[in-house]
């Protein structure tokens, strides 16, 4: 489990869509944490979205990026970002 958060959480503006084409404006918070062993991984969460989204498989789409996510029981799974994804690009993007 990491044990302290390395950078500033990030908040960038998304769209959420789902199986059915049906989308929702959202965002989605960014930031990097480091594990015990040393190791960092880049994490996110999605915030903000309408609360009347259904459970169920969703697309995420921010920065040029594109994820698969999951909202099971209301709540949005986390998203670990490939290695190579830079979050001061983010930052500079979101601005």
């Amino acid at each position: 489990m990491p044990d302290f958060v390395q950078d500033p959480v990030l908040r960038i503006p998304a769209l959420l869509i789902a199986t059915d084409g049906k989308s929702a404006r959202c965002f989605v918070e960014i930031w990097n944490e480091r594990s015990s062993a040393g190791k960092t991984y880049t994490r996110s969460r999605i915030t903000d979205d309408p609360p009347e989204l259904p459970d169920g498989e969703y697309m995420v789409e921010f920065a040029e990026q594109s994820l698969r996510t999951i909202k099971r029981w209301g709540k949005w799974q986390l998203v670990f970002l490939a290695p190579d994804f830079e979050i001061e690009e983010m930052a500079t993007e979101a601005a």
